[in-house]
């Protein structure tokens, strides 16, 4: 057996040998600018169980259940993310639990990581994603009285605000899904 020096060296060197040889400037200067975000990233990634702890809002502590929560891509800017419809239009308007089957089977979506690091760092969103309600359904609470919610980025009198929306209630034509550019 080694000693806890010597698997915690091993450790850190096996965590600096994976880290991407093509990682831009931009996204590296972020990190060193957002240790504490950093520190969130990196305690998510090795802690066991739930990583709901790593959320600045974490919902378990009312009596939420986090169903699903997006970890990927670790690393995201307001330049790498893209806005998506929830339906098609002219596609008749869903609510209950057909809007929550969709929206799980939704692949590349961001959750709520994402949104309360663009919370963080409100002046990387463009400026024409204010008109619209930015969803981030990567991550899936379901609340003490049973509805499944999804974080929320809203513009409101001149800053954006994170709040929770009912994914059973639908989406309306100012709802926007975030995901990952692709």
């Amino acid at each position: 057996m080694t000693s806890p020096q010597e698997w915690y060296r091993e450790f850190v060197a096996a965590v600096v040998a994976r880290l991407p040889g093509d990682i831009d400037e931009a996204s590296a200067r972020r990190w060193i600018e957002d240790p504490d975000g950093l520190a969130g990233v990196l305690e998510g990634l090795v802690s066991s169980g739930t990583t709901a702890s790593t959320l600045q809002n974490d919902k378990a502590k009312d009596g939420w259940q986090l169903v699903e929560d997006a970890v990927e891509p670790v690393a995201i800017s307001g330049e790498a993310i893209e806005l998506a419809s929830f339906q098609d239009e002219g596609e008749e308007q869903m609510f209950g639990d057909e809007v929550v089957d969709r929206v799980r089977g939704l692949d590349g979506m961001l959750g709520q990581r994402h949104a309360e690091y663009l919370m963080q760092h409100p002046h990387e969103i463009p400026d024409d994603f204010q008109q619209y309600s930015l969803v981030f359904p990567g991550t899936i609470w379901r609340s003490p009285d049973g509805n499944h919610q999804v974080p929320c980025a809203n513009w409101r009198q001149g800053s954006w605000e994170l709040t929770f929306g009912i994914l059973e209630a639908g989406f309306d034509s100012r709802d926007r899904l975030v995901r990952a550019r692709g």
